[in-house]
């Protein structure tokens, strides 16, 4: 049995039940809507490294297996001990390539700003898969 119901002061408070259709605050509207556009741009980086897969397995047709990419490359200063990523021999190729066209071997390290802008534009243009949720 329930102890009674005490009103006044001391009394504890009343709860209100659940609302059925609960109406969202605009901070939970902005998180959703931030949500929402977090799942495009995955979606669009899991099209994006489908696609650029296949141009790179028909560029390099006998590069077979896996390699690990250094997520900064060792050449741009990046650590030998530094985070590394599970690629397909040939994306893995055309990731190099696509550094080396923006950045060429034997010229001295970028400063950092310009080593971020870099890796933006090449991973941009070649995701890496672990990032977006895809096992290569």
């Amino acid at each position: 049995m329930r102890p009674p119901l005490r009103r006044g002061p001391g009394a504890r408070p009343w709860r209100r039940p659940p609302l059925l259709t609960p109406t969202l605050t605009p901070q939970q509207s902005q998180l959703q809507a931030h949500r929402l556009a977090n799942l495009q741009v995955v979606q669009q980086a899991r099209q994006l490294y489908a696609q650029r897969l296949k141009e790179a397995q028909a560029r390099y047709p006998n590069s077979a297996g896996f390699q690990e990419h250094h997520l900064v490359p060792l050449y741009l200063g990046g650590a030998k001990s530094g985070a590394t990523y599970r690629l397909p021999t040939a994306y893995h190729k055309a990731i190099t390539q696509a550094f080396r066209e923006r950045w060429a071997y034997g010229q001295e390290r970028p400063a950092p700003d310009k080593l971020q802008l870099l890796l933006v534009q090449v991973y941009s243009q070649h995701p890496i898969p672990q990032l977006i949720g895809l096992q290569p």
